[in-house]
């Protein structure tokens, strides 16, 4: 019988270290979850500034500012900063190109992503789609040394950016 207890107890160490898997500190407890690894974001913006001192080359600066939520990051406010090719037609007529930088301000720090877009011309009025990868150097809280990419879409017409991807924390 005792070698039957003592089984049993080896048993419920086990179950217990394996379930508890070690303690969680303060510190550890207040910080965000990486939230599966993933990456969704949608923000309204608005053009605050176009330079166009290089238009005859079709070169363009933009700067937008807006506002929107980070899934499981909550609110943000967003700044981003592009380059956009009027010369190059990934598309046809009436489309262009955006390489930006997008700064995304949360509560638990900086997220910086950078976006290279194609923008077409659609019925509704032009939508761009592209791609954005995180810049975990220039990032900092907790997205410093950050990972990640994903997919970006623009609406223009209704000022709406939608970004999906990964996103690998380092903490």
């Amino acid at each position: 019988m005792n070698r039957k207890r003592a089984i049993i107890a080896l048993y419920a160490l086990l179950a217990v270290g394996v379930v508890g898997g070690g303690t969680v500190s303060a510190a550890q407890a207040d910080e965000p979850p990486n939230h599966a690894n993933r990456l969704e974001a949608t923000f309204t913006e608005t053009n605050v500034s176009v330079t166009n001192r290089i238009a005859d080359l079709g070169v363009f600066q933009l700067i937008n500012t807006g506002t929107g939520t980070v899934e499981g990051f909550g609110s943000a406010t967003v700044m981003l900063s592009a380059t956009q090719d009027r010369t190059a037609h990934p598309c046809g007529p009436d489309s262009w190109t955006n390489a930006a930088v997008r700064r995304i301000v949360l509560g638990d720090g900086v997220l910086v992503l950078r976006e290279l877009v194609h923008t077409c011309p659609t019925p509704s009025g032009p939508l761009g789609t592209g791609t954005w990868e995180v810049d975990g150097a220039s990032s900092s809280g907790v997205f410093a040394g950050a990972r990640g990419s994903g997919d970006v879409s623009i609406a223009i017409p209704t000022r709406t950016a939608t970004l999906s991807g990964r996103l690998n924390l380092t903490g």
